[in-house]
């Protein structure tokens, strides 16, 4: 029996194997910080250059350039930069999550993503944002010498009600990616990776799909984002059904596909989207560094 570690190190001294590898990091807001660390092994054994494709939305796309990028401390503009009033302050009228703050500063000046190990890498990065005008998913998988990198950043964490305003990327408007497709396992699908490596910022099990209390969270949503569009509101706070359908997959994994699911170990660690305690986001990285870590060495159950 093998592990992860020994299909990624199998791959990338055979990339005539047929496989195509793809990750799938999920977003969340400051919750990311989990994948952010849990990328940071995989770059240190030597891996960030391994899979063909690299998809995410939201913050899962930050983190997956990042992870191209080989920065293995990714998790230190969570940790150091973003635990701030000056990002995520809900007492604030306007950009309750300043998402200009965190491209702007905490990524472009103070953190910038590696272009050059973009530009030379083996894999291609998808990035899902979602049509600021239609709710419809585009995905950005040719990024023109990563020229509009940050801009691109800044369109997938443009949050409806807490950002509150569209961003235009190659004279189109967009908004926050995760609007359309939380975890874009049906990209990577779609693109033919046959070996999917998901990491998750929740537990597959704490999903509820309630009916009743979906309709209060669609009335929610729909009284305070008054300012968008009715095809945008009547997604929020993401496309349910298409999120039912990508873990229904990781559930019941199809045959051609193989899925690596890596879950938070300790659910009562997790955070919100907006928590800026210091200690807890450190807490949580340093969870995902050690549950990849396990993973990558754990003997496969297929």
């Amino acid at each position: 029996m093998a592990t992860l570690y020994d299909e990624l190190l199998a791959h990338k001294n055979n990339r005539n194997d047929r496989r195509v590898f793809g990750l799938v990091l999920q977003g969340g807001g400051m919750r990311a910080v989990y994948s952010a660390g849990a990328i940071a092994p995989l770059i240190k054994y030597g891996f960030a250059d391994t899979f063909e494709h690299v998809l995410g939305a939201s913050a899962g796309a930050i983190n997956g350039a990042y992870f191209l990028g080989a920065d293995e401390l990714t998790m230190d503009s969570y940790t150091n930069d973003l635990t701030t009033a000056n990002f995520i302050n809900l007492l604030r009228k306007d950009k309750k999550v300043d998402i200009d703050y965190l491209v702007d500063l905490a990524l472009k000046e103070k953190r910038p993503v590696n272009i050059n190990n973009l530009k030379k890498s083996h894999s291609k990065l998808h990035v899902v944002l979602t049509d600021a005008h239609t709710g419809k998913k585009v995905v950005v998988s040719d990024h023109d010498k990563f020229a509009d990198i940050y801009e691109e950043f800044r369109a997938t964490t443009a949050l409806p009600i807490l950002y509150d305003k569209p961003v235009l990327v190659n004279n189109k408007w967009y908004i926050d990616g995760g609007v359309s497709d939380l975890l874009p396992i049906d990209v990577a699908i779609k693109i033919g990776c046959t070996d999917i490596v998901v990491v998750m910022t929740h537990q597959i099990s704490s999903y509820k799909f309630n009916q009743q209390h979906k309709r209060l969270v669609k009335r929610l949503m729909r009284y305070f984002a008054k300012n968008q569009p009715k095809l945008i509101r009547d997604k929020l706070p993401t496309n349910e059904k298409l999120l039912e359908m990508n873990l229904r997959r990781l559930r019941h994994p199809m045959k051609k596909v193989r899925f690596y699911v890596l879950e938070p170990s300790q659910e009562e660690y997790l955070i919100s989207l907006s928590t800026i305690d210091k200690l807890k986001v450190e807490t949580l990285a340093k969870m995902g560094v050690r549950d990849m870590d396990t993973f990558l060495n754990k003997l496969l159950s297929f």
